[in-house]
């Protein structure tokens, strides 16, 4: 019965799968902190563009503290959960990690988040600059020519 597709090997996949997975969701938790303090993010601003100078400003600054609400908001809300499921002994399943473990990635990351969301604030009223994420340029490459081949149409 230990060989391959056996029950014990199908024990041996359950326990990296379930590692993997939350690895996951740990790693998309942290990863969109790193993608607010960075300004990876993806964000619509054609209408932002557009505005004057004050309006433009004064919209960002709502965004930002907006998105810091909501992040804080769920942060608390996933910390309350947190601390009931740590008075149970619900445990995952192949790992019989406790469950508050796996979900202290919410509280965690959405707090992380929200710090970093109020960080870029606080940048932005004072030098009126968000974090821009440059896609052509890669650290550790340096680019001897003006204009890159692929961009000019020589590669």
């Amino acid at each position: 019965m230990g060989r391959r597709g056996g029950p014990a090997g199908r024990r041996t996949i359950a326990w990296s799968r379930e590692l993997c997975i939350y690895m996951f969701i740990w790693m998309a938790k942290f990863g969109a902190a790193y993608g607010v303090r960075t300004g990876i993010h993806v964000g619509v601003d054609v209408l932002i563009k557009r505005l004057n100078n004050p309006w433009r400003k004064g919209v960002i600054l709502f965004g930002l503290l907006g998105s810091a609400l909501f992040t804080a908001i769920v942060g608390t809300m996933g910390a309350k959960f947190v601390i009931e499921l740590m008075s149970t002994d619900q445990v995952s399943p192949a790992l019989e990690l406790p469950s508050w473990i796996v979900y202290a990635c919410i509280p965690l990351g959405s707090y992380l988040m929200c710090f970093r969301f109020l960080q870029v604030c606080w940048s932005f009223w004072k030098n009126g600059e968000l974090p821009h994420h440059d896609a052509t340029n890669v650290d550790g490459i340096e680019v001897t020519s003006p204009a890159a081949p692929i961009a000019t149409g020589e590669a």
